[in-house]
């Protein structure tokens, strides 16, 4: 599945992308930025207040960042639906996430997907690994 990447200004364009996730009510439409230098998905805590989650309750982990900090996060498995396809995927929690929207990691997607960045033509492709 091809996903336009998302215009974030007049020239800059990222592959940001739409899932859903399964909250205590019913699906959920996030968004997300596809990070392939991430080890985690992980996303603002109020993400998890919009689900009825209480983040907190999560595995607590502390994952390094680009500039060598730490970040705490609180580990969640949840069901997600992306291109099609719903799995269990393993999204982290946290307050300190200083990025100006949600990431989407290796751990449990990039698992489930060949994903091709194509920087040049702005979309990213999303093929179901067998």
């Amino acid at each position: 599945m091809r996903f336009p990447y998302y215009q974030v200004s007049a020239d800059e364009f990222e592959p940001i992308v739409t899932l859903k996730v399964l909250g205590k009510e019913g699906w959920v439409e996030l968004e997300a930025y596809i990070d392939s230098g991430a080890s985690f998905s992980i996303f603002h805590k109020d993400r998890a207040e919009i689900l009825g989650i209480n983040y907190e309750t999560g595995q607590e982990l502390f994952v390094t960042v680009g500039d060598g900090g730490l970040l705490k996060v609180y580990l969640h498995k949840l069901k997600v639906e992306l291109a099609n396809e719903k799995f269990t995927a393993s999204i982290g929690f946290s307050e300190q996430l200083g990025v100006g929207f949600n990431l989407l990691g290796r751990k449990s997607f990039f698992e489930h997907f060949r994903i091709c960045f194509d920087d040049k033509n702005k979309f990213v492709e999303l093929n179901k690994l067998e």
